[in-house]
């Protein structure tokens, strides 16, 4: 063979595309599961239950025309999100937070205040800034607690107060 002659091209036989598929997304698939198996347990279990009281929340909101649930105080159940909705534990250590988001309307999101077993309010969801990079359970840095956005532009539920009864 001369140093002038090209040289023969090797392609891949089609079985051999699929071997490299099924490779390919297996080594993909135990990365995530690796990514996911990091995250420590209670924040796993965080992000579990805040896309449940997410979906309890939106029922709220759609039985109440379009309104969330008020702000709960630090780990108790919001008022109105009754066991209709979810069976709220205040073991969770998850405060439930609605507050005005600087632009005439509210945010309603999830602080989980208990990484390390205890409570620990750090009032993450206030931050506009955290709300829109972190609203999904991600690490904040400098913060062991995560947050969980479930609405930016809310409106809130205020239940009627009886008057002379």
């Amino acid at each position: 063979m001369s140093a002038a002659q090209p040289s023969k091209t090797t392609r891949l036989k089609p079985w051999e595309w699929w071997v490299l598929a099924i490779f390919l997304a297996l080594t993909l698939g135990l990365a995530l599961k690796g990514y996911y198996l990091r995250e420590p347990h209670p924040v796993r279990v965080f992000l579990e239950r805040a896309e449940v009281i997410t979906q309890a929340a939106r029922q709220f909101a759609a039985d109440h025309g379009g309104a969330y649930p008020p702000d709960g105080i630090i780990t108790r159940r919001p008022a109105g999100l009754t066991d209709r909705y979810i069976k709220w534990d205040d073991r969770w250590l998850i405060d439930f937070e609605a507050g005005p988001n600087g632009r005439g309307s509210h945010y309603v999101c999830l602080e989980f205040t208990g990484p390390r077993g205890r409570h620990a309010y750090r009032r993450l969801c206030i931050n506009p800034e955290y709300r829109r990079r972190y609203g999904q359970g991600q690490p904040i840095p400098g913060h062991e607690n995560r947050i969980w956005v479930i609405a930016e532009e809310a409106r809130i539920y205020q239940p009627r107060k009886d008057k002379g009864r």
